[in-house]
């Protein structure tokens, strides 16, 4: 009965908080967040990689492979753990994820690639280091505005991200 209890109230925390973050007013604030929700779409990030692999000195592009690495395994992790848990999105919107493949909610894919992003980007892509985090919480903050991601699947997917690139990383 205490771990339901816990359980349910952190859901019940979790949804509260998200549904209060789901104000958007405007449509300039929609504007943003449907930008910063495609910012962390996988195809940006693979274009990133491949631009990152022909930019780069030849004596760093192993971190752009170690990277390229723990996107995929953070991103298997994220999709078994999406089955496994069956977590329903807050609301069903068209064109930000595969309603075949896609469509429970945690953790947040997009919010694993910024977590791996976090990691990897000063490292791969010197100057740029402090403009990943404003974009990854743009990103996890435009998915939980728009309902398509619960906060909750955001803060995981972050933490997932970021754990698993940080192991790589260091080996």
């Amino acid at each position: 009965m205490g771990r339901d209890s816990w359980a349910q109230r952190i859901v019940a925390w979790d949804h509260a908080l998200s549904r209060r973050c789901q104000r958007i007013t405007g449509k300039g604030a929609r504007r943003w967040a449907v930008l910063g929700a495609h910012l962390g779409d996988g195809w940006v990030w693979m274009s990133i990689l491949a631009l990152a692999l022909v930019l780069i000195t030849p004596s760093r592009r192993y971190l752009v492979w170690r990277w390229a690495l723990a996107m995929i395994v953070a991103g298997g992790i994220a999709t078994t753990l999406k089955f496994l848990w069956h977590r329903q999105r807050p609301l069903q919107v068209d064109g930000f994820y595969s309603t075949s493949y896609d469509r429970h909610s945690f953790p947040s894919g997009h919010a694993t690639r910024m977590g791996t992003a976090i990691i990897f980007v000063p490292d791969v892509l010197p100057g740029w280091g402090w403009f990943i985090l404003p974009i990854a919480l743009w990103v996890c903050w435009a998915r939980v505005a728009l309902g398509i991601h619960y906060l909750l699947d955001m803060v995981v997917g972050v933490v997932l991200g970021f754990v698993i690139s940080a192991v790589i990383f260091s080996v």
